[in-house]
């Protein structure tokens, strides 16, 4: 791998930068864990569907 493959395009930072503000805003707003809580909750309801 060459230098030149680990530098990033404009459009690439600004996409990392969106996708960090996004991952602040949700974290911060309790989002994630609503989100994790939910997910647990279907992992559990899903394991007597196999029954």
């Amino acid at each position: 791998m060459t230098d030149s493959a680990n530098e990033m395009t404009p459009q690439e930072k600004i996409i990392q930068e969106r996708v960090a503000q996004a991952r602040k805003f949700l974290t911060s707003n309790g989002f994630n864990q609503s989100i994790k809580d939910l997910w647990n909750e279907i992992k559990e309801d899903s394991k007597y569907d196999l029954l």
